[in-house]
C-alpha cells in the first residue's frame, strides 16, 4: 500500500491517493475533498477509511506549505521537467457496432498536469464519453496518466489522442483508425462467387476451343 500527495504551487494542481500493487483504490477529489474509489468492482473487498479526507486536507495543506522553504534551502534548483511519453490503444479486440474503449496512456512525465483532449473525423468528442485516471506515480518520482474514450466503431473513422505538457514544444497527438478485417462469411462468400466465375469462364474457353476445333476439320 502507498500513499502519494502531490502539488504544484504554479499550477495550483495538487493530488492525494492510495495505490496497491501500482493500482489506484482511492483518491481525494482537492476541490471538495470528498473520497472516490478508482476500482468500484472491488468496493466490498476495500473499506474506507473515514479519517481519509481529513488525511488528504492535511497532506495537500503541508505540501503547498513546504514546498516554499524547501525551494529557499535549496538555493532555488532548477525543476525536473520530463516530457510524456504516449500510446494509444483498444481495451477489447475491435468488432464494428460493438462498444469499445480507447485508452491513452501518458507515462514517465514530470510535473503533473499534463492536459488531454480527444477528436473523432476532426471533431471534438463528447465529455460525457472521456475519463481519467488520477496521476499515479513510478519508483523515479515521474507521473503516468490514463485517458478512456468510450466509443463504438464504425469503418473509416478516425480517432486522436493529443497530449500538452510543458515539457513538449508541441502537442503529441496519436492517430487510430478503424480497420476491421472482413467478416469470414463475406471472405467465403468472396471466394465462392470467385470459384463459379472462374469456371463458368473455363467453361466458356472450353466452347470456343471444341467449336474452333470443328470449323478448321470442316475447312479441311
Amino acid at each position: 500500500m502507498r500513499q502519494l500527495t502531490y502539488c504544484h504551487i504554479e499550477m495550483m494542481d495538487a493530488g492525494f491517493e492510495l495505490e496497491f500493487d501500482g493500482e489506484e483504490l482511492w483518491h481525494v477529489d482537492p476541490n471538495d475533498y470528498t473520497a472516490k474509489q478508482r476500482l468500484p468492482e472491488f468496493a466490498g473487498d476495500w473499506t474506507l477509511d473515514r479519517n481519509l479526507p481529513s488525511l488528504a486536507h492535511y497532506s495537500i495543506g503541508t505540501c503547498f506549505y513546504n514546498i516554499p522553504p524547501c525551494i529557499a534551502g535549496e538555493k532555488n534548483p532548477p525543476e525536473s521537467i520530463v516530457p510524456p511519453s504516449t500510446q494509444l490503444y483498444t481495451k477489447s479486440d475491435v468488432k464494428l457496432g460493438v462498444e469499445n474503449t480507447l485508452i491513452c496512456s501518458v507515462t514517465d512525465f514530470h510535473p503533473p498536469p499534463v492536459n488531454i483532449s480527444w477528436t473523432r473525423n476532426g471533431e471534438p468528442v463528447s465529455e460525457q464519453d472521456v475519463s481519467e485516471t488520477q496521476y499515479y506515480s513510478n519508483p523515479d518520482f515521474s507521473f503516468r496518466l490514463f485517458s478512456y474514450l468510450n466509443f463504438h466503431p464504425e469503418r473509416g473513422d478516425i480517432y486522436t489522442c493529443s497530449v500538452r505538457h510543458r515539457g513538449l514544444e508541441r502537442d503529441i497527438t496519436r492517430f487510430w483508425e478503424v480497420e476491421v478485417p472482413e467478416d469470414s462469411q463475406e471472405v467465403e462468400t468472396a471466394v465462392l462467387v470467385i470459384g463459379i466465375l472462374v469456371g463458368f469462364l473455363g467453361f466458356v474457353v472450353g466452347v470456343i476451343i471444341i467449336v474452333m476445333s470443328k470449323m478448321e476439320l470442316r475447312a479441311v
